[in-house]
C-alpha cells in the first residue's frame, strides 16, 4: 500500500528520535590494508580451475554458488588490488559453466541455488562487458519470478517477486497457501531486482513493489501502530525466517514482525532498483529507521528474546547490504556526512574482526557465515563499497 508524504510525515511525530540528516562526526582513520588482505585470502582459496569452492559446506563445493559471488565482490574492489590472473581464471570458469547450462532448455537444472547463481553471474558478465552471457542469466532470473503464468492469481501480491525455489515457482492447483520454498521473500526479491537492474532490463521491475512494500512495517495512518517504525522484515507470515521474530499483534489483531537491519537495507535497495527516489515516503521512512538503529556492523533492530543468535548469523550479509545503501546515501547532500561516517565505522568494525590471514568468519552457523569463504566474500564487498563517496 502506498503511503502519502503527508501521512508519512505525520507518522514520524510519534517516532521520536528519528533523525533524517545525521550530524557530522569525526571519521575513524581508514586504510586499504584490510581490503587488500581480504582479497589475498580469496585469491589463495581459488581452485586451480578458476572456481571457488567451500571446504565446509557440501552445497557450496561445486563452484556454481561461490564463484559468481566471489567474482562480483572482487569486481567491486580497486583494480590495482587484484592480480589479473585470478579474475580472468574465475571468469573463464564461469563462462564454461554458463555455456554448459544454456545448452539445455532448463538452465536452472543442476544448480544448487539457481537464483543466487543467475543474479550474481548476470552482474559479473554485465560488468565484464559480456552482454550475451549476462542476458542469458538475466533471462533465467525472469523465469524464476512469481507470475500468473505459473498458476498465481493475477492480483496476488506475490506476483513480480522471487522465492528460494530452485525451479520456476509453479503454484500447485487448489493450494490455499504456497509452500515455504515457493513463497517469496525480500532477500530473494532484491537478488532478482539487482540482476535485472544491472542488466538494464528495468521495464517490469516495479511489478515487485507491492510485495516489497508488504514487507515494510508501515501501514496506512488510519491504523496507527507502535509496530509501524518504517523498517522491513524478511517475509509476510513467516515467524521462523523473520530472524528478529514476532513483535506482537496490532489493533486489527494481525501478527506483526520486528524490523531489523538486513531486510531494511534490502527494502531500501529494492525500492532504489525500482526507481523510487529518496523522498518517496516509504524510502524516507526506511532511511530514517536505519539512521535510528544502524551503527557500523551492529545488526540493528528489536530482536525477540531467544533470537539474538539470528542477529550474528547474518552479520556479513547485513554489512554488504548496508554498505550498498551507504554508497547511495553518500551521493545525497543531506545524508552525506552521516553516510561517510557510517562507511568508516563499518570498515573499522570489519577490520577489528579480520583474522591474521585476511579472512573473516561468522560466530553462528545458521546462515552458513561460519564458512570463512562466504563471510570473507561479503566482507570484501562491504569494504570495497565503503570507498564509494
Amino acid at each position: 500500500m502506498s503511503l502519502s508524504r503527508r501521512a508519512f510525515l505525520g507518522s514520524l511525530a510519534g517516532l521520536g528520535g528519528l533523525v533524517l540528516t545525521g550530524a557530522a562526526k569525526p571519521a575513524p582513520k581508514r586504510s586499504l590494508a584490510p581490503l587488500s588482505a581480504g582479497l589475498a585470502f580469496l585469491i589463495a582459496k581459488q581452485s586451480r580451475d578458476g572456481a571457488w569452492r567451500s571446504d565446509q559446506y557440501g552445497a557450496f563445493r561445486e563452484g556454481d554458488t561461490l564463484t559468481p559471488l566471489t567474482l562480483w565482490a572482487m569486481q567491486s574492489a580497486p583494480p590495482d588490488l587484484i592480480p589479473g590472473g585470478a579474475l580472468s581464471a574465475g571468469l573463464r570458469w564461469l563462462e564454461r559453466l554458463t555455456d554448459a547450462q544454456f545448452l539445455h532448455d532448463e538452465a536452472f537444472a543442476g544448480l544448487r541455488y539457481p537464483l543466487f547463481t543467475a543474479s550474481y553471474a548476470a552482474q559479473v558478465f554485465t560488468k565484464s562487458g559480456d552482454a550475451n552471457r549476462a542476458g542469458a542469466w538475466a533471462g533465467l532470473v525472469e523465469k524464476l519470478r512469481v507470475s500468473p503464468n505459473l498458476g498465481w492469481a493475477a492480483g496476488d501480491m506475490s506476483c513480480g517477486a522471487w522465492s528460494d525455489s530452485p525451479f520456476p515457482p509453479q503454484l500447485p492447483k487448489d493450494t490455499s497457501a504456497p509452500p515455504d520454498m515457493l513463497a517469496p521473500n525480500l532477500s530473494a526479491t532484491v537478488l532478482g531486482l539487482r540482476a535485472l537492474h544491472a542488466n538494464g532490463q528495468r521495464s517490469h521491475l516495479v511489478d515487485a513493489v507491492p510485495f516489497v512494500e508488504n514487507c515494510q512495517n508501515l501501514i496506512a495512518a488510519s491504523y496507527p501502530s507502535e509496530f509501524d517504525d518504517g523498517g522491513f522484515f524478511f517475509a509476510p507470515g513467516d515467524s521462523i525466517r523473520n530472524k528478529a521474530g514476532v513483535a506482537g499483534r496490532d489493533i486489527l489483531n494481525r501478527v506483526r514482525f520486528n524490523s531489523y537491519g538486513s531486510p531494511t537495507c534490502d527494502g531500501i535497495l529494492a525500492l532504489h532498483f525500482c526507481g523510487y527516489p529518496k523522498d518517496y515516503p516509504r524510502m524516507a521512512a526506511a532511511t530514517a529507521w536505519l539512521q535510528a538503529h544502524a551503527a557500523g556492523l551492529g545488526h540493528g533492530g528489536r530482536w525477540m528474546q531467544g533470537r539474538e543468535r539470528g542477529r550474528e548469523s547474518l552479520i556479513f550479509y547485513y554489512g554488504q547490504a548496508f554498505a550498498d545503501c551507504l554508497a547511495i546515501f553518500a551521493r545525497q547532500p543531506d545524508l552525506r556526512s552521516w553516510a561517510i561516517y557510517q562507511q568508516d565505522l563499518l570498515a573499522t568494525d570489519l577490520a577489528s574482526r579480520q583474522c591474521a590471514d585476511g579472512h573473516w568468519e561468522g560466530r553462528a552457523p545458521d546462515s552458513c557465515e561460519d564458512d570463512p569463504l562466504l563471510a570473507s566474500v561479503f566482507a570484501v564487498r562491504t569494504l570495497a563499497q565503503t570507498w564509494i563517496r
